[in-house]
C-alpha cells in the first residue's frame, strides 16, 4: 500500500508539471494587447503539496467549511426539488387546495404539481489581488479565507471552480494557480494556503487569461470574481491607460457572456467602481466577503 501511494503521488506530480507547462504555454498563447507588449506571463503552481501546507489546512479549515454548509444549506433542498419535480407542499398561496393540511393554522394549505427543472450549468472563475497592499489589515487573510469558503460551497454543489492569484515579478507577470476545473490529486484545497501579499499587480494581462480560460468553457452561464484592494499599480501599468485596458477587457469577455464581479475590499473602493462600474461589488466588512462571493453564485444557480 504505501508503495502504491508513492507511485501514485509520483504520477500525480508528474501530471501536473505537464500540467503546468500547458497553462504556460496557452499564457504565451494569448494576445494581451500593446500595454503589455514585452511583459512575460508566467504562470505557477505547486507540483506536489507538502505536509506543511495540509497542517496549515487543517489548523484553520473547520470554522470555514462550517459556513460554506450554512450557505449551501439553504440550497440543497431547493436543488434537489427543481431536479426532481413533483408536488410541493405547504404553500401559503396557490390554486390547489391539500386536504391533509386543511387542520393547519399556519395557513399553508395549498399545493402545487412542480415540473422538473434543469438548474442552469455554471463555471466560476475567482482571481485575487496578491499585491503587496494586500498585507494591510488582514486583507489577504480574509480573501484566502473566502476563497477556501467559495470552492468548498462550488465543489459541494457540483460547481467547476477555478481559484487563481496575480502580482508580479520584476517586470513580468505572475499567475498563481491554486485550483483548476479539472483536479488530479485532489489537493487544491491545500494550495490555497498559499495565497500571500507578493508584489505590484498588472491586473489587465491576469484578467485576461483567466477570463480566456473561463471562456473555453461549456457551461451556459460563467462567472468571473475579482477581488481587489485598489486600482493597478505596476510599471509601466497605472493610471488612465490602465483603467481603459481593464475597461476593454470586460467588455470584450461580456460580449462572449461572461458575468464580471469585481468585489472591492480596500480603502480605493471609488476607483474600482470607476473601473468596472455595474460590476463593482463594494465589501465594507471583510467577514461579509464570504458571503457576498457565494450570493453571487446562488443568485444564478436560482435562475
Amino acid at each position: 500500500r504505501l508503495l502504491d501511494k508513492m507511485a501514485e503521488r509520483a504520477a500525480c506530480e508528474q501530471l501536473e508539471n505537464e500540467r503546468l507547462r500547458e497553462l504556460n504555454d496557452t499564457a504565451q498563447g494569448i494576445s494581451y494587447g500593446n500595454i503589455h507588449e514585452g511583459v512575460p506571463v508566467c504562470v505557477k503552481r505547486i507540483a506536489d503539496v507538502d505536509e506543511e501546507l495540509v497542517d496549515q489546512y487543517n489548523d484553520i479549515s473547520a470554522p470555514l467549511l462550517t459556513i460554506s454548509r450554512q450557505l449551501q444549506k439553504s440550497l440543497l433542498q431547493q436543488l434537489r426539488d427543481q431536479r426532481r419535480g413533483g408536488k410541493q407542499t405547504g404553500l401559503m398561496m396557490g390554486r390547489r387546495l391539500d386536504a391533509h393540511a386543511l387542520c393547519r393554522n399556519d395557513g399553508k394549505v395549498f399545493y402545487k404539481n412542480a415540473l422538473p427543472n434543469e438548474i442552469p450549468e455554471m463555471a466560476v472563475g475567482l482571481l485575487l489581488d496578491e499585491s503587496g497592499s494586500m498585507c494591510s489589515g488582514d486583507r489577504c487573510t480574509y480573501a484566502r479565507a473566502s476563497a477556501i469558503i467559495l470552492y468548498d460551497f462550488c465543489q459541494s454543489l457540483n460547481i467547476p471552480i477555478m481559484v487563481y492569484g496575480h502580482s508580479t515579478e520584476g517586470s513580468g507577470v505572475e499567475l498563481f494557480s491554486y485550483a483548476e476545473f479539472e483536479s488530479i490529486d485532489q489537493n487544491d484545497k491545500y494550495r490555497m494556503m498559499d495565497i500571500s501579499a507578493r508584489s505590484s499587480n498588472r491586473d489587465g494581462a491576469a484578467l485576461r487569461f483567466v477570463a480566456e480560460q473561463l471562456s473555453k468553457r461549456p457551461e451556459e452561464v460563467k462567472i468571473l470574481i475579482l477581488v481587489s484592494d485598489g486600482q493597478p499599480a505596476a510599471s509601466g501599468y497605472y493610471g488612465t491607460a490602465a483603467e481603459e485596458d481593464l475597461r476593454g477587457i470586460k467588455q470584450e469577455y461580456r460580449r462572449k457572456g461572461i458575468l464580471f464581479i469585481a468585489a472591492a475590499i480596500g480603502d480605493d473602493k471609488l476607483s474600482i467602481e470607476r473601473i468596472y462600474g455595474d460590476s463593482f461589488m463594494d465589501i465594507t466588512d471583510l467577514n461579509q466577503l464570504p458571503v457576498k462571493l457565494t450570493s453571487v453564485v446562488k443568485r444564478h444557480i436560482r435562475v
